[in-house]
């Protein structure tokens, strides 16, 4: 992969990253879930907020394990 393809990856990476964590930090009410990672989810009581949140942190995850190889 070519350098310019690899920064624009890490870019859109980045961006996807800031949107999941802003959508974490609106559906959990704070940053807290940063800390206790998805443990936090199973205190919300609204079922569709713990779907969001367990899709946007998977997201997460995923973007972290694909830095790792790039």
């Amino acid at each position: 992969m070519s350098i310019s393809k690899s920064k624009n990856l890490e870019r859109k990476l980045n961006n996807i990253a800031k949107e999941a964590t802003s959508e974490l930090n609106n559906v959990c009410g704070s940053s807290l879930w940063e800390s206790l990672g998805f443990m936090f989810f199973d205190e919300l009581e609204d079922p569709e907020k713990i779907a969001k949140a367990n899709f946007y942190y998977g997201q997460l995850q995923i973007i972290n394990e694909i830095k790792f190889f790039i």
